[in-house]
């Protein structure tokens, strides 16, 4: 029995971590978020007439690509950004759910720095690269789904013949 509770309290341990760093991942992605639409000058952007109306008026070169710059990251990175709190969360939370919605997030993130932007990728498509292919090997790892696959089985769901001797 003392085994069993060392082996349980080990797997969770690797499971705190992965939804740490999930939970870090994802902190790290809203930030660089609000870098993107921080850098945007609203007030030349959005003109108000004053009556609650809020018009748009033509831009210069440099507004659009920040604009365009913050837009893109929203449509591709937050929600994989909300999907990674939600899974870190589920990991610190209810210990065992959350890795097929971690694993989707990733993949997401993937997708999103591989054939979303256009050649030449911007400087942190590929540290976010590195980290995803590291969180998808950690999360695959030995200790991790052991920690998923630890609870019996219960003797009616095992397959085989009780052989008696």
């Amino acid at each position: 029995m003392l085994m069993t509770e060392l082996r349980q309290r080990i797997s969770y341990r690797q499971v705190r971590v992965v939804g740490a760093l999930l939970i870090l991942q994802g902190v790290g992605l809203m930030g660089l978020g609000v870098y993107f639409f921080s850098r945007v000058d609203w007030d030349r952007v959005l003109v108000s007439s004053g009556q609650g109306q809020i018009h748009v008026q033509t831009i210069d070169e440099p507004s659009l690509k920040l604009l365009e710059q913050a837009a893109l990251f929203a449509i591709f990175f937050l929600p994989s950004a909300v999907l990674l709190l939600l899974a870190g969360l589920s990991f610190l939370v209810a210990r065992r759910r959350g890795w097929l919605l971690a694993t989707t997030a990733q993949s997401l993130i993937l997708l999103a720095c591989l054939f979303a932007y256009p050649d030449p990728r911007p400087g942190f498509a590929y540290p976010f690269i590195a980290y995803c292919i590291l969180m998808v090997l950690y999360l695959n790892s030995r200790n991790v789904r052991a920690a998923f696959h630890s609870k019996e089985k219960p003797a009616s769901s095992r397959s085989g013949t009780v052989h008696e001797a």
